[in-house]
């Protein structure tokens, strides 16, 4: 098991490297106040742990960090991590070619870098996220951008599938209350909607996100009903 002290030693490793076009062993060992064995140890670590570690033969050679390796430790909230998810699926699902070998690459290391539960929750929220095409001239013409307050509380309800009270204003202008399960999140860009079984009609409805005007979660989870409903509800939300 490591110790704390090797923890950091490991990190400030990287970030000796990372801050060095060019770097020794001697001089490593020199600056971490430690032997060259154990940075050959440490080296070895870093390279199973996939940093890519680069080093010269012969006399003269030295070590350095792999062009373009990006180094650092990002800790992210829950609703951080979400939102950066949500961003790695719309991007895949429009799916442009000239980012979707990368963006590919770039889930499968985020999602090894979650605990097996966690990653079986991000695919199930990967499962509820829909892209469609870009949205008509006519919506594009009342679309107003949604307020912060409002995506974070919606997407917090979504991700933790509980139920919301939400604020709604209609294409006329008109404003009612409802109860909501947000099942599906579906976007035609730059257009959200939220896919959702309306408690008080019993069915299911499409609301615009930018017509949320307040988004209350409520502690009653709700559980996932089947999709067909809510898959054929997509072609109604595109003319809203």
């Amino acid at each position: 098991m490591w110790t704390v002290s090797r923890t950091q030693r490991i990190d400030a490793l990287k970030a000796l490297l990372a801050a060095r076009d060019r770097t020794t062993v001697a001089d490593l060992a020199v600056e971490l106040a430690v032997s060259p064995r154990t940075v050959h140890r440490d080296l070895a670590l870093l390279r199973e742990l996939g940093v890519p570690v680069e080093g010269d033969r012969g006399v003269g050679g030295g070590l350095r960090l792999e062009p373009g390796w990006s180094l650092g430790r990002v800790h992210l909230n829950e609703s951080e991590a979400l939102g950066l998810l949500l961003s790695l699926t719309i991007a895949e699902k429009v799916g442009s070619p000239l980012l979707l070998d990368d963006l590919r690459s770039v889930t499968r290391k985020i999602g090894a870098a979650f605990a097996p539960a966690q990653a079986r929750r991000i695919l199930a929220l990967r499962r509820r996220i829909l892209a469609g095409r870009t949205a008509s001239p006519m919506v594009l013409a009342g679309y107003v951008p949604p307020r912060p307050a409002v995506t974070k509380a919606l997407l917090d309800a979504f991700a933790r599938r509980r139920v919301a009270l939400v604020r709604y204003r209609d294409q006329r202008g008109a404003v009612t209350e409802r109860e909501i399960e947000p099942h599906y999140l579906f976007y035609n860009l730059p257009v959200w909607y939220v896919l959702a079984w309306d408690l008080l009609r019993r069915d299911v409805r499409s609301f615009r996100i930018d017509r949320l005007t307040d988004v209350e979660p409520r502690p009653d989870e709700f559980r996932l009903r089947p999709p067909g409903p809510f898959l054929d509800a997509v072609v109604d939300a595109r003319a809203i």
